[in-house]
Parts: structure tokens; sequence; C-alpha cells
């Protein structure tokens, strides 16, 4: 049995129609306007959803519009204890009404699973569990007087994301692009989660999901390209969500990703010799400047002809210097490289280097140790060099006695060796003729043997001393080996080369002879000694004083008698003056014969 009720106002019409087997009311709106424009009219089944997506069978609903409809009304109220409940949670519905029946009946009509149920006067009550349809709307229903009316409620399920996740950033480049990817696991309604990305406090990006189709739960990747600049080294990237569903929230977060940032803005520097002989281990260097964060964050990697070398890394402000020896067993071309890297940021930098080799001249003498007047050949010659070609020259401490061109492997020089060649030093030189800054030498020293040679400039023939000074008898005598020298006076050898003091006895002459396994020579040396004889020396004083007594009173007597002939003649003229006579010449060495002699003691 079907029953109909009309419920409505002038502005709509609104047909509920009842099973008493299924106990299910459906309810349809199939008239807007004014009931003073109803017309009877026969209408077919008509099938009508259930509010709910999953909601039971639909009725079938046989709608016949009657003249004159029902009459009377009351109102049906829904309470819930929230709106919004976690995927599989549960929550108490609570339906109400304003009907004066006592006898009024009523329910909740839903596809949820309804459990302690409890009813009074005017209400009932039910506990819906395992709610998993994401949106629902459960309807309260209540029959008062044969009319029934329906209340409708909105349930929303959701869940939190299970997981938000910021995926690890790679180690970034200055000024290069890269993504930031959020993923935020099963996460359901999405159309109400809001996803951020955030740099320490400063938002990045923002997305929302209006738009998004799908009902349940969901996967969210949300990706945001960012250009690192060097204030972002060191700073945390974090994703954050929110659900808002009605007026609740429900927050999320993932752990932080720190931001590291690289720049290498030069290229590296290297510092090596272009050639380098085999054998030999010159040192490398390479540097390179600007390094950020820090010069310690550098990483170096220096090669040399393929192979690994070993290296010390040194830092001063924001630049890091690598050093190394560089070495290698084979001669050729090889090229060093060096390589900086700092985080994902590398810079390379090569050298190509000549490896050489230049073996040691050799020197050779005919006779090291030879006779004078005898003849030396000497011979100047290099091994083969690789890179082939080198430059031979022969030459003595002064100067260059023979080069040979380029591809003669050898030179020569002959000489008839005389005194003056003893100890003279040799020495043989070879340069690549390739242009390699590098040079060997090898020397030798030429021996003269002859017999003993003396002249004054080693053993003077005459020494003059003087008696009780101290004084070194020394003759000396060329030759090689060197000669031993034996002088003797009158037959007793005499002491050579030391200092001794100087007797009357030393004076006489001396014969010294100079010998080696060469021959032998002679020399006779003179020497004279001075001193002082006493008396010639008294004698001598003896007479030098007699002369000057004799000498004194000569003259003593000559000046007395010339002051008496002086005095006479002024008393002569003195006397003729007063007499009125002439004057008379007197001769200063004699008077007059009429003159009388004065005696005058001056």
């Amino acid at each position: 049995m079907v029953r109909l009720r009309v419920s409505g106002t002038s502005e709509d019409l609104v047909l509920y129609c009842r099973s008493r087997r299924s106990q299910i009311w459906a309810e349809s709106t199939i008239f807007t306007g004014s009931f003073g424009g109803l017309q009877e009219s026969a209408m077919g089944p008509q099938r009508l959803q259930h509010p709910s997506s999953r909601g039971p069978l639909a009725w079938l609903l046989l709608l016949l519009v009657l003249p004159g409809a029902a009459q009377g009304s009351f109102e049906v109220s829904v309470s819930l204890e929230d709106a919004v409940v976690g995927h599989g949670g549960s929550i108490r519905i609570n339906c109400s009404h304003t009907c004066q029946d006592p006898g009024a009946r009523g329910g909740v009509e839903t596809s949820l699973i309804k459990t302690d149920s409890e009813s009074g006067p005017g209400w009932v009550a039910f506990l819906l569990t395992n709610i998993t349809e994401w949106a629902s709307s459960p309807q309260c229903y209540f029959i008062c007087g044969g009319n029934t009316t329906v209340a409708a409620a909105n349930i929303f399920a959701y869940r939190a994301p299970e997981q938000v996740v910021l995926e690890p950033l790679p180690e970034m480049e200055l000024g290069q692009a890269y993504n930031v990817t959020c993923r935020v696991l099963n996460v359901a309604p999405v159309t109400h989660l809001t996803v951020t990305l955030r740099r320490g406090g400063e938002t990045l990006h923002t997305e929302t999901f209006q738009n998004h189709t799908g009902t349940g739960l969901d996967d969210i990747t949300v990706t945001h390209e960012i250009t690192p600049q060097r204030s972002d080294h060191g700073q945390e990237i974090t994703c954050h969500t929110a659900l808002d569903l009605h007026g609740s929230h429900f927050e999320n977060s993932s752990s932080a990703v720190e931001l590291k940032v690289y720049d290498l803005p030069e290229e590296p520097w290297l510092q090596t010799s272009r050639y380098i002989e085999v054998g030999a281990r010159p040192l490398a260097r390479c540097g390179v400047a600007g390094v950020f964060p820090v010069a310690g964050e550098a990483r170096f990697n220096l090669s040399f002809g393929g192979e690994s070398l070993n290296f010390t890394v040194t830092t001063l402000d924001n630049t890091a210097t690598a050093q190394g020896e560089v070495w290698s067993p084979s001669p050729g071309q090889h090229q060093l490289n060096c390589t900086v890297t700092v985080g994902p940021v590398s810079r390379s930098a090569g050298q190509s280097v000549l490896v050489y080799r230049l073996p040691e001249p050799v020197l050779e003498v005919t006779e090291s140790r030879t006779l004078v007047n005898s003849s030396v050949t000497v011979t100047c010659r290099s091994p083969e060099a690789d890179p082939p070609g080198v430059l031979l020259q022969l030459r003595d401490a002064e100067r260059v006695l023979v080069s040979s061109p380029p591809a003669q492997p050898l030179v020569q020089l002959q000489l008839t060796a005389g005194e003056e060649d003893n100890g003279r030093e040799f020495t043989c030189e070879a340069t690549p003729v390739s242009g390699i800054p590098a040079m060997k030498r090898t020397s030798a020293r030429l021996t003269v043997l002859y017999g003993p040679r003396m002249d004054d400039s080693g053993c003077p023939r005459e020494w003059i001393w003087k008696e009780e000074t101290e004084q070194t008898f020394s003759c000396l005598a060329r030759g090689n080996p060197a000669p031993a020298v034996v002088c003797t006076k009158d037959g007793v050898p005499v002491s050579i080369g030391v200092q001794r003091q100087v007797r009357r006895e030393d004076a006489g002459t001396y014969h010294c002879k100079a010998s080696n396994a060469h021959g032998s020579a002679s020399r006779d040396v003179t020497v004279q000694v001075e001193y002082l004889n006493i008396l010639g020396l008294a004698l001598g004083l003896v007479g030098a004083l007699a002369a000057l007594t004799g000498l004194g009173v000569g003259g003593y007597m000559y000046y007395r008698s010339t002051r008496i002939r002086n005095y006479r003649l002024r008393q002569q003229q003195a006397k003729q003056a007063e007499q009125g006579k002439p004057s008379e010449q007197m001769s200063l060495n004699g008077a007059t014969q009429n003159t009388p002699e004065l005696e005058h003691s001056v």
C-alpha cells in the first residue's frame, strides 16, 4: 500500500509517498508556482534518487494530483555532534519534531550503519558508525496525523594526510633552477586541501584543489621551481597542509629540508713547469678563488698522464690551493689536469707538459795525468736524448773551446800539455736543440806532471836582514808533484819557513835543492846581516866633537878681533873730528903706524 501526502506553500508543492512495507520515504518537488494554477493531471510512475549517492534502492512513486490538497504541517529538525568526522569514525544524530500528536512516529533514513537507537517524546537518536562515505545526507522523518515531514543533514568524512613528504633537495648551484616537490599521501577530501611551501618564515607557493574531481582518498603532488641565491644557503624548506571542513581545520607539515647553495665563480689556475725531466718531481699547484660558502668545502682532483697525484690542500679566506709532486717515468707529452668541486659545481683546468730525457754528457781525457809536453785529447759526447738532438760545447773556465753542430754527437780538442795546463778544468755542456730550457754538465781536471822549477818569485837569490830582527828563511819550488826543497849552509841543513831571530853568523851563502820524481833544481841564496860597529862609532863621535870644538874656538877668535878693530876705528874717527882734521881711511884689516894699539875685551 502506498500513501501519498502533499505539503507545501503557495510557491512549492512537495509530494511524499510512503510504502508500509519498506517504511521508506521519498520526496520530490514536482511543481513550482501557485496552487491556483494547479491542474489535475495524471502521471506515470517515477524513480526518485535517494539523497545519498550510495543510498538504497530508489522508490517508485505514483503521483496523482488531486484537487484540494491536505491541510496542516509540522517541523522536523536534525542535530549532529559534528558535521565532520574522521574516515571510519562514528557520529550521533538526533531527530526531533513539533507535532502535537503523542503517537507521532519517525526515524532516520540513511545508507550508513545505525546503532544504539534512543527515543523519547518528540525525538529519536541514533549512532551512525563506520562512516566511510566521504559525503552523506541522512534524513530524519516523522509522521504526524497522517502527514510526513523530512529534514536532512550533511555529514562529511575526512582523512588527514597520512604523510607529508618533502622530497630531498640536491646540493644546488647558485643561479640554477631546481624543483621543490611535496607529496601529500592518502588525504580526503582533496577539494578542501591547501598545500603551502615555505622557506624559513617566507611563503614560496600556495596551492588549492577546488577543481579536483575525485571524491575518495588521493595522493597529491605539489611542485614549485626555485632559483637559489647565496642568502638561501642554510635556509630550511618545509611543506604545510591544511584541511578546511566547514569550520574544522586540520594541519600537518613535513620535516624540514636544508638548502645547500654552492658557487665557483672563477676558473681554477694551474702552476707548474712546461718541461719536466724524467725522474724529476717538481711541484704543481692548482688554486681557485671565490669559493662559496667556504673555501674548506672545495674538493680537488689532480692527475698527470691519467694517474692521480698525492697532494695537500691549504685555504686562505675564500681561496683554496692544492699542491702535489708531478712526475713520470717515461718521456713524452703528458696532460696535467686539475678539477675543483664544491657541492654540484665543478671547474677544471689543464696544461700540457713535456717530459724529456737528457742524459749527463760524457767527458773523456786520454790521460788525465800526463807528463809535460805530452799530447792530450779531450772528448765531449752525449748519449741519446728524448726528444733527440743535443748541442754540445767544450769549454774551460775562461771560454768556449769548441762547439758541435746539432747533428754531431761529439766534439774533441787536442793539445800539448804545458805547465800552465796543470789543474786546468774542462767542462762538457749538453743542451737540447728542441728549445727545452735545460742543460747538463760534466767536468774533468787535467794533471800535468813536471820537474821542479825555482825562480825569484818562490826562492829569492838574496836576503838582507837586520841583526836581532825576526825573519823567516823561505825557498819554494814549483813542480808536480810538489818538490821537496832542502837548503844547507856550510853543509849544515837549515830550517825553511821557520821564523827566527837574526844573528850575525846567519850571513852567508845557502845552497837550496828541489827535487821530485821528475827531476831536480838548485839555487844559491845569499843572506846579508846588517849590524852596528861600536868602536868606529865612538871614534867618529870623538873626532866630530874635536872638530866642532876647534871650529868654535876659531870662530870666537875671529869674532873678537873684528870687534876690537871696529872699536879702534871709531875711536880714531872721534879724535880727528875734535881736531878738525880730515878723516883718514882706515883699513879694517889694520891701522897706520902712528896709531897706538888698544886692547879691549869684549
